[in-house]
């Protein structure tokens, strides 16, 4: 009962955040033409919250892109969130920038990929994943456990991603590179049992992803992804720049058990 109520807290938390980001975020630079710009999509997942995209925005609006973040997602289908990204990229005319980069949270990964597979995006040219070895299992453990809870908190979407069939991810030639959480959201410590049931968590990057061309690991969970800017930010401005992460980075795992609260969190950089 206890775990029940708090989970129905957490969903009240997500619905709450859900319908306070209920719109697109763009910072476009209206004094050249789109033909000479590159623009940086930000494809958020569940997690996606007011406080999130302004964090987003606030590193990657003055780093020379313009800067899109759709709010696409919870609609009553996948089908129709896919439909409303698709009304977003003709809006804002994504196939006519110079050069398109991505950076892609789990279900906004879900819609970029349908995207890119039915309708193309030539101009993609670098794609920054959150990879959560833990969180990916969400969609599946919640309905799994509490079906009614996920489809109260987060809609019917949740529901369609627990047993879709995953796209694959842009051609070859698109450089992708993967920030790896190393730390269990608070909802998925509650659903420990239902994630480990699905198999061994896997947290090598080359594993995870054998395309891809570098990979660094966080002491953060999924819900802190969306605002520690001050962590993330660097990292991937490095990547977009040189095709690589810095080096000092780890590349290997922080801890054996992600469901472990001790691991520390890093303080905020100011």
């Amino acid at each position: 009962m206890r775990v029940t109520l708090k989970l129905l807290f957490f969903a009240l938390i997500f619905w709450m955040q859900a319908h306070a980001s209920a719109k697109d975020w763009v910072n476009i630079n209206a004094e050249k033409p789109i033909s000479e710009k590159t623009a940086l999509v930000i494809f958020n997942g569940f997690g996606g919250s007011k406080s999130g995209c302004k964090a987003q925005m606030a590193f990657w609006e003055d780093k020379g892109m313009d800067v899109l973040i759709p709010d696409v997602l919870l609609r009553k289908s996948l089908d129709d969130s896919s439909a409303a990204l698709r009304e977003f990229a003709q809006e804002y005319h994504l196939e006519d920038y110079a050069e398109v980069k991505a950076i892609c949270y789990i279900a906004g990964a879900y819609l970029m990929h349908t995207y890119v597979a039915e309708w193309g995006l030539p101009n993609l040219s670098q794609v920054i994943y959150d990879r959560s070895p833990t969180q990916e299992r969400a969609p599946r453990a919640v309905m799994d456990r509490f079906p009614m809870v996920g489809v109260l908190a987060l809609g019917p979407v949740l529901r369609d991603l627990s047993n879709v069939d995953w796209p694959e991810p842009p051609a070859a030639h698109v450089l992708r590179g993967l920030m790896v959480e190393n730390r269990a959201t608070s909802i998925m410590r509650i659903l420990e049992s239902e994630a480990r049931a699905m198999g061994p968590l896997e947290y090598n990057w080359q594993k995870i992803d054998p395309l891809a061309a570098d990979a660094f690991h966080l002491p953060l969970d999924h819900d802190m992804m969306y605002i520690r800017w001050d962590i993330l930010g660097e990292p991937c401005l490095h990547f977009f720049e040189h095709g690589a992460f810095p080096a000092d980075l780890p590349r290997e795992r922080l801890n054996d058990n992600p469901f472990d609260k001790s691991l520390p969190i890093p303080e905020v950089v100011r």
